[in-house]
């Protein structure tokens, strides 16, 4: 048996697809012990588990969006400062004191985006294990490959047996185009892996002195695509139940993009056209993955409902974790870190922390006549401003008494003796 020759073969995708296989073919295993031999459930399980594997960078990018929101104040007024300065040297200080902002409280905006870039290669894995699940389970691939070398040997080709399904994948595109090299006896059971009820009863008619052992697959493959009464190899249909496939994949979906937006609502600009477009995406696409449920087989929609399930309850344990948590403390560890980091690159932390803090909006100067002005402007409202916000630092968005606040009390501090 070489089931190896029907695994993605990607460079990047292939090695990560292979370790999530082990994953599922190590739950399948364990599930016959019990007798259970059912691919949805081994889908639902397969999806909490790695979803759950991912939960530290989850909780990383979390952690960067709750950071955000004492850094945003003061990015905001860089953006704003700059907001009509397209020319390179009010680029390059609005991207110098954006950096010193990022490294006074100790955080890197690549800290925000890793998790993003390290999760989309595993989901995209996870799509090629869940559509072709013989390749990775043995049990399963077992299964198909009596019939298949029955099939080889009566002369029928992969692609005579690819026109029998009615909604082509790309896994039975993959095979077509694999086959027409190598007639492996893998690439057929890529494609019989994707059969639902009327490819097999074309099958039989087509070929009826195989009716026997194709019958005796089908049934086989009913037995562990069955999942509520459903076939998770069929696609759903508008006048079957299977349609509550697509309705719960809207509805789980707009559940869990309203939880998770409610822990990180705090730190976006509503004002942002960045925001703005991400709340109209975030209305806008689970209705296309609702449409997209009756593209593909039932089973992809288990895996979309169960993986929203999952990101709601895992949404709800961050918020309330993030809730409970002690930001100012968490703050001056990062704080503390940069220090250490400059110790190591030999600067002196303090020197180095105290250039930092210089390194506001106000400290810049253009030689322009319209910044002077707006510089004398914003420091007549500062003198004006002083007494009701000099506790919170200038910043009413700050907590009274936090390290943020004194922080941004100390900077401006600063720039006042300037």
């Amino acid at each position: 048996m070489n089931v190896i020759l029907t695994t993605y073969q990607g460079a990047i995708l292939g090695p990560i697809a292979k370790v999530l296989g082990y994953i599922l073919q190590a739950l399948y295993s364990l599930l016959s012990n019990f007798g259970i031999e059912n691919t949805g459930i081994c889908i639902i399980l397969f999806t909490f588990i790695v979803n759950a594997l991912m939960l530290p960078m989850q909780i990383k990018q979390q952690k960067f969006s709750k950071m955000s929101a004492i850094m945003n104040p003061e990015l905001q007024e860089i953006q704003k400062k700059y907001k009509n300065k397209k020319d390179q040297a009010s680029q390059q200080k609005m991207s110098l004191e954006t950096q010193a902002v990022y490294r006074k409280y100790g955080v890197s905006p690549a800290s925000g985006c890793l998790p993003i870039l390290i999760t989309f290669p595993i989901l995209f894995a996870l799509y090629r294990v869940i559509y072709n699940i013989p390749a990775y389970v043995p049990q399963i691939y077992d299964i198909y490959s009596g019939l298949a070398e029955q099939i080889q040997t009566a002369g029928i080709t992969v692609e005579q047996l690819s026109d029998m399904v009615t909604a082509k994948t790309y896994v039975i595109t993959d095979a077509v185009r694999a086959a027409a090299e190598s007639n492996d006896l893998s690439y057929y059971i890529d494609v019989l892996g994707q059969f639902n009820e009327s490819a097999w009863q074309e099958l039989i008619k087509g070929y009826p002195s195989l009716e026997s052992a194709i019958a005796s697959v089908s049934d086989a493959s009913k037995h562990i695509n069955s999942f509520l009464g459903l076939n998770i190899a069929d696609n759903p249909g508008i006048k079957s139940v299977s349609i509550v496939i697509p309705v719960l994949s809207v509805i789980t979906q707009i559940l869990s993009m309203k939880i998770s937006m409610a822990g990180t609502a705090q730190t976006m600009d509503q004002n942002n056209p960045t925001a703005a477009s991400m709340k109209i995406m975030n209305n806008f696409m689970p209705f296309v993955t609702g449409l997209m449920c009756f593209m593909f087989p039932i089973g992809v929609g288990i895996y979309w409902i169960a993986g929203n399930i999952f990101r709601i309850f895992q949404s709800l344990g961050i918020n309330l974790y993030f809730k409970n948590m002690d930001m100012d403390a968490e703050l001056e560890k990062n704080i503390e870190k940069t220090k250490r980091r400059y110790e190591k690159m030999g600067v002196d932390p303090n020197k180095a922390m105290q250039e930092i803090a210089r390194k506001r909006t106000s400290t810049i100067s253009t030689s322009t006549t319209d910044n002077k002005k707006n510089s004398i402007s914003k420091n007549v409202n500062s003198v004006k401003n002083s007494k009701s916000d000099y506790k919170t630092g200038g910043n009413k968005k700050y907590k009274e008494g936090s390290i943020a606040s004194y922080a941004n009390m100390m900077a401006r501090d600063r720039d006042d003796e300037k």
